[in-house]
C-alpha cells in the first residue's frame, strides 16, 4: 500500500515539476550515464525528495496518533469490562440475598403455621 502512495506521490510531484520546467529524461544504459534510468533536474529532485519527506513525516503523525488512539480504546474497553463485572457481582449479590429472604420468609411461615397448629392442638385438649 506505501509502494502504491508512494509512486503516486512520485507522479504527483513530477508532473508539479513538469509544469515548472523540470526535465524529466529517460538515458539509456552507456550513453552519457552508467545505468538506464530516469534523471531529474536538481530542483526536480530536491522537490520530489522533500515531498517524500513530508510524506513520511505525516505517515509518522498517522500512526503515533493511531497508536494513541488503540491505547486509549484497549484502556477503556478494560476499564468497561471491570464496571460490567462489578454490576454482575452486585447483581449476582443481590439476587443471592433475596433468595436467602424469601427462604427465611417461607421458613417462617412454616414455622409460625406449625406453631399455630401446636397451640391450637394443645389449646383443645
Amino acid at each position: 500500500m506505501w509502494r502504491l502512495w508512494s509512486l503516486t506521490t512520485l507522479l504527483l510531484v513530477f508532473s508539479a515539476s513538469l509544469t515548472n520546467g523540470a526535465e524529466v529524461t529517460y538515458i539509456p544504459a552507456g550513453w552519457t550515464a552508467p545505468v538506464q534510468g530516469y534523471f531529474l533536474e536538481e530542483q526536480a529532485g530536491r522537490d520530489v525528495l522533500s515531498a517524500l519527506q513530508s510524506r513520511r513525516e505525516t505517515s509518522e503523525r498517522w500512526e503515533a496518533a493511531y497508536t494513541d488512539l488503540r491505547t486509549e480504546f484497549l484502556t477503556t474497553a478494560d476499564e468497561l469490562k471491570g464496571q460490567i463485572k462489578a454490576i454482575e457481582d452486585n447483581i449476582n449479590a443481590e439476587h443471592t440475598a433475596w433468595r436467602s429472604e424469601v427462604r427465611r420468609a417461607r421458613t417462617g411461615g412454616w414455622v409460625w403455621a406449625a406453631a399455630g397448629v401446636l397451640a391450637g392442638y394443645f389449646v383443645g385438649k
